[in-house]
């Protein structure tokens, strides 16, 4: 079977799961995982025949797919900020919008100028704390998460692109102990309350971890409350509070930092959504 003929075979099992331009991305990542093959050779490979090993790898890849496995989680593997990071299931594929979240703390950092100590709540696969490191290398970079098997992924990810960052382990939930305070707190929290799981994309709702994403319905502030009760305590003088949120929660969640006594304001991300919030006690 050739190159082009195994195109064909996986367009046409997953033709009615996935949109033709998304099909023709995902094929095009396949193909260089498997073959080596970078957009350019895969024209020029398209009659060669390949081996039963990559055969083989090309059907498990798919029927992947068929079952709404991300292919993040398939090839192991997403972009953050233009560097490669390692992902699994334990831990939430980085978004683009986290990376305007990133990009709003480097540029507060940068007009402070000096060193900031800053710490990244459910850090999950490390990719805003490494990002901050690697962008304010003069800075001391914190990464702390409920789940030993995302920190894991966030430790090999540091090691990886040579991010010095200490790692914590603790239940933001549950009386957390902190070693010191902070310049900076940010944090991507869960925020999707679960009545909105059933309208949610099957590969997002069955196959990324429910702990980073899900609040209850009845308390779907409930980490923001929490990180900004943390914040009280742990922000140093003139410390501030970055938040990514849910684009709908933002005049709630700035009704509920007014209350708690922080000055609060909101960004909206590129796609025009309320996205981002900081905030500095008051």
């Amino acid at each position: 079977m050739t190159l082009a003929e195994i195109k064909i075979s996986i367009k046409q099992l997953l033709s009615k799961k996935v949109e033709a331009i998304e099909l023709n991305s995902l094929l095009s990542m396949l193909i260089e995982e498997v073959t080596g093959w970078n957009r350019v050779q895969q024209v020029v490979e398209k009659n060669t025949p390949l081996t039963e090993a990559q055969i083989k790898k090309f059907n498990e890849y798919s029927q992947a797919l068929l079952n709404d496995k991300p292919i993040q989680y398939i090839l192991g593997k997403a972009w953050f900020m233009g560097v490669e990071y390692t992902v699994n299931e334990a831990v939430l594929i980085p978004r683009p919008e986290t990376e305007e979240l990133v990009e709003w703390v480097v540029d507060y950092a940068n007009i402070i100028g000096k060193p900031l100590q800053v710490l990244d709540i459910g850090t999950g696969s490390g990719c805003i704390a490494i990002a901050l490191k690697k962008a304010l290398a003069s800075c001391s970079v914190t990464g702390l998460d409920i789940s030993a098997a995302a920190l894991a992924v966030a430790k090999k990810n540091a090691a990886q692109l040579n991010a010095n960052i200490e790692w914590i382990e603790q239940d933001i939930l549950n009386n957390v102990i902190l070693p010191t305070t902070y310049d900076v707190l940010v944090s991507n929290p869960p925020y999707i309350p679960m009545r909105e799981k059933e309208n949610m994309q099957e590969q997002v709702k069955n196959q990324e971890p429910a702990i980073a994403l899900f609040v209850p319905n009845e308390d779907p502030l409930l980490f923001y409350r929490t990180i900004a009760q943390l914040a009280k305590k742990q922000l140093a003088p003139k410390g501030q509070l970055f938040f990514e949120i849910h684009y709908d929660q933002g005049k709630a969640i700035l009704h509920l930092l007014d209350e708690m006594h922080f000055h609060a304001e909101i960004r909206r991300d590129s796609f025009g959504k309320n996205r981002m919030i900081r905030a500095s006690l008051k």
